[in-house]
């Protein structure tokens, strides 16, 4: 069963004004990375303890899967899962080897914060990418772009792409 549905939480910084995910960049994730409930930014204990894997640096996550739940899957996507710091986490791995990414949610900002977040890893190697929506295809070939150490890329055949996803594709070759 799917455990993907749509995103809209706001959250409070140390001054408990509201922070939507527009007014979120790298130094929001980085001055409240230490001290985030992990728990309330997933939507299960797996995902929240993965977070905490990524977090904590645990040299033993060096492949990782994103799924809505229906591959097996590392981390299942779904309601309350904060995009922007899975992101964020992805891109402060320093062991991370391989991303399977089998879905992303519908929702412009979730991408951006997402593929933001995974373009500033320097160690992740290897990334597949399947059955995502134009959408979600379209922001992850963007954010590759600064994958200077990117030796493998596989797209499978079931993703939703439009001429602007291929587009985005060819300029990445």
């Amino acid at each position: 069963p799917a455990c993907a549905s749509s995103f809209s939480r706001s959250y409070h910084n140390a001054d408990c004004r509201p922070t939507t995910m527009e007014h979120r960049d790298h130094n929001y994730y980085e001055a409240n990375s230490a001290d985030i409930n992990l728990e309330e930014i997933t939507s299960s204990a797996k995902n929240a303890k993965n977070l905490q894997r990524l977090r904590d640096g645990d040299p033993r996550l060096i492949h990782l899967c994103l799924s809505n739940g229906g591959f097996p899957s590392d981390f299942c996507i779904g309601e309350g899962d904060d995009l922007g710091w899975l992101g964020y986490f992805i891109g402060k791995s320093e062991y991370l080897q391989s991303l399977d990414i089998d879905y992303l949610p519908d929702g412009e900002q979730q991408m951006h914060a997402f593929s933001e977040g995974i373009a500033r890893n320097q160690s992740i190697r290897n990334i597949n990418i399947r059955d995502l929506n134009n959408d979600g295809f379209t922001s992850m070939i963007r954010g590759l772009h600064s994958f200077s150490q990117l030796e493998g890329l596989t797209i499978g055949p079931r993703n939703n792409v439009d001429p602007d996803g291929r587009s985005e594709l060819r300029t990445l070759l």
